[in-house]
């Protein structure tokens, strides 16, 4: 693919003084000017190729001496130049379902944005190879039996009072599953596998969100990277273990989910 030079991302060209010329702020880089080199960076969009930057010099910028090759090697050298091909936002083809319930539609809604932003495609695929299972508190654990049985990846995210839980992510019969979890907390909760029961009835989200408006969006933003990782390949973060965010929107807790004893997922690895 041709070189097609542009200015660093995100930096403004100026003016340093009667001699240089900078490229950013941050801390920018300072190049020597020379006659007609001003309007010549201007030409560096991405768009354009360094044949057809030779064409266009001079007439665009006839004061410009010597030739444009080595003055773009040059500036691509200092970090002032890359390569516009580099800048394109990659498409990611990656199935995934986003599914939630009306108590979590605003953090799913928030996630969902930035994975678009991030050029991920099929959101809502139908067959998906990750589902997201987002709820406003604990979720009937029937929501995840089909995807059990299909063998599809699936990532819980409970809304739960004043936080939210992303994970485990369950990769059938290769990663530690929601019942898996499950057990590990009756083991020093007795009372869990009578509470859970009693989990993802329809009144439960009819309980007012306890989340903060910031907290939400601090938990879509970690959601949005489970994702990428997944599409990436990963390992993702919460393979095997769980993040909690909140209450506080920087406070972040991790805990592991290993593979219990008395749950019947981790036969599959051995089958």
């Amino acid at each position: 693919m041709a070189f097609r030079p542009s200015l660093r991302p995100g930096a403004p060209l100026l003016r340093r003084d009667a001699t240089h010329l900078q490229v950013g702020t941050s801390p920018g880089i300072v190049i020597p000017d020379r006659p007609g080199l001003l309007p010549f960076l201007r030409l560096l969009d991405g768009a354009r190729d360094v044949a057809r930057l030779e064409e266009l010099a001079p007439a665009r910028c006839p004061e410009l001496v010597g030739r444009i090759r080595p003055l773009l090697l040059e500036l691509r050298a200092a970090g002032a130049v890359v390569d516009g091909a580099t800048l394109v936002r990659p498409r990611i083809d990656h199935e995934v379902a986003l599914q939630h319930d009306a108590g979590s539609a605003s953090l799913v809604g928030s996630a969902r944005a930035l994975l678009e932003a991030a050029g991920l495609t099929h959101l809502d695929s139908t067959e998906p190879a990750l589902i997201v299972l987002a709820s406003h508190g604990e979720p009937a654990r029937s929501d995840f039996e089909r995807a059990t049985l299909l063998g599809i990846d699936h990532l819980p995210v409970v809304v739960d009072e004043d936080r939210v839980r992303i994970g485990p992510l369950v990769s059938p019969g290769r990663a530690p599953c929601v019942s898996c979890h499950d057990r590990h907390r009756a083991d020093w909760d007795p009372a869990w596998p009578a509470l859970v029961h009693q989990l993802g009835r329809a009144s439960t989200i009819l309980l007012p969100a306890a989340v903060s408006a910031v907290a939400t969006h601090a938990a879509a933003g970690e959601l949005a990277v489970e994702v990428l990782t997944h599409a990436a390949g990963g390992p993702a973060r919460t393979t095997g273990r769980c993040l909690v965010v909140g209450p506080a929107h920087d406070a972040r807790t991790f805990w592991p989910v290993a593979f219990h004893p008395g749950c019947s997922c981790d036969l599959l690895t051995a089958a």
